[in-house]
């Protein structure tokens, strides 16, 4: 049986909501729903990665999140796996 990959969201109650974005990096979210958001894309780039989704809708699906990410986080590791699950969806070969 296929291990599911670990996202990890968080509420620490000095900070609010966090999100793992890779490692031990965690980045603070305004709201429950905006660290969900986050680790939703990490996801969907993981299901990518593993050959179980794809197609331009699952990487407009990623395009969304990108631009979340890219706005509160920046380039970060979960922004350049999504990045790359995205180009692998359309089926073009992912740059870093």
């Amino acid at each position: 049986m296929p291990s599911e990959p670990v996202v990890t969201i968080r509420h620490v109650a000095t900070v609010g909501w966090q999100v793992l974005l890779g490692g031990d990096q965690w980045h603070t979210c305004r709201k429950e729903q905006d660290a969900r958001y986050i680790a939703n894309g990490v996801l969907i780039a993981d299901a990518v990665a593993n050959g179980e989704r794809s197609g331009e809708e699952v990487a407009r699906e990623l395009d969304e999140v990108l631009t979340m990410v890219a706005r509160q986080i920046g380039e970060c590791e979960a922004w350049r796996l999504m990045k790359a699950a995205a180009a692998t969806a359309r089926g073009e070969t992912p740059t870093l």
